[in-house]
């Protein structure tokens, strides 16, 4: 099996994985997707979906042309591990900072 064709898989169930956590965020508000946050804890639910699914959308859709591209040969392989690991990581940062923008004012 070619190395390129391996990247390709593994970038594309990846990217699909991200693109369904971000359509089951953005569009059906399902916020239960996401583990260990407490929901009473958000002021705004809709908008707190759509601002981290919008971020799993995003980081699928680049997952899965950073891929297309390493098989096509159009993208080297470090230039691939960073772009996979910043777009692997971003939606993590998006959770925090949703959680912390979208906080219920304690006063």
């Amino acid at each position: 099996m070619e190395a390129s064709f391996l990247i390709l898989s593994i970038s594309c169930l990846s990217g699909f994985v991200y693109l369904l956590i971000g359509y089951l965020l953005t569009f059906k508000q399902k916020a239960d997707v996401l583990n260990g946050i407490d929901f009473s804890k958000i002021a705004d639910l809709p908008a707190f979906c759509k601002y981290v699914g919008n971020s799993f959308l995003l980081s699928g859709v680049v997952l899965l042309l950073a891929g297309a591209l390493v098989y096509l040969a159009y993208l080297n392989l470090l230039l691939f591990i960073a772009i996979f690991v910043i777009f692997s990581v971003l939606p993590i940062i998006n959770v925090v900072r949703a959680m912390r923008k979208f906080q219920k004012s304690t006063s």
